[in-house]
């Protein structure tokens, strides 16, 4: 996958603000508890209630944000 650095400015932009928002209204993850997030294979465990709810926020975001890749 390729973007260009104007798209990729405006995806940090987004992933930032989605921080802000979701560091604002969840519980804090203790650093051990931060293993649970990820596979054995360092990829992400969707099983994993707040993996799954970070994903769908994420998800939702970039299809009603007015930000479109190749736009």
């Amino acid at each position: 996958m390729s973007a260009s650095w104007l798209d990729r400015l405006m995806l940090g932009q987004l992933a930032l603000q989605l921080f802000r928002e979701h560091l604002a209204a969840s519980d804090v993850v203790r650093e051990s508890d931060a293993s649970a997030l990820f596979t054995n294979e360092l990829g992400l465990n969707y099983q994993n209630p707040l993996v799954g709810r970070i994903w769908q926020r994420c998800s939702d975001a970039l299809h009603t944000s007015s930000y479109g890749a190749g736009a």
